[in-house]
């Protein structure tokens, strides 16, 4: 049984050298998610004009620049992910923002899809792997 345990933690330290990379690059999203997810929970919603289509390398419109009054009635420019199919020039669609900072702003369609909740899914088996591959390490 001891020979059998000694050969399975033999892949230890490959498997905590190829985890470690997907592991950080994993922490680096966690701002990303945290304010989504706030975002989702205590944002407000506001229908914004779209005032730019911005797209990277390809054809589809990946993020638009769009501008949207506060509660308090001030106008607040803003870059948001486009949501699918992405809206025109001079197009409203919804917004969410954060209260205490109007600056934190994104797509209604955007926070409701499947797409912005696959990260924290992905981010939680990436901290398995990683934690996994400690064990399996230190094992070794």
């Amino acid at each position: 049984m001891y020979t059998t345990l000694a050969s399975a933690t033999n892949y230890g330290i490959p498997f905590l050298i190829i985890s470690v990379p997907f592991g950080v690059t994993s922490l680096l999203f966690i701002p990303k998610q945290l304010r989504e997810r706030r975002l989702r929970t205590h944002g407000m919603e506001a229908l914004a004009i779209c005032k730019e289509r911005i797209r990277r390398g390809g054809t589809a419109v990946e993020l638009l620049n769009c501008s949207f009054r506060s509660a308090d009635g001030q106008e607040i420019w803003a870059i948001v992910t486009a949501p699918k199919p992405a809206p025109y020039l001079g197009d409203e669609f919804p917004v969410v923002f954060d209260r205490r900072r109007p600056s934190n702003v994104e797509s209604k369609d955007y926070l409701a899809s499947f797409g912005s909740r696959v990260g924290v899914v992905v981010q939680s088996l990436f901290g398995l792997l990683l934690a996994a591959a400690a064990v399996a390490s230190a094992l070794s």
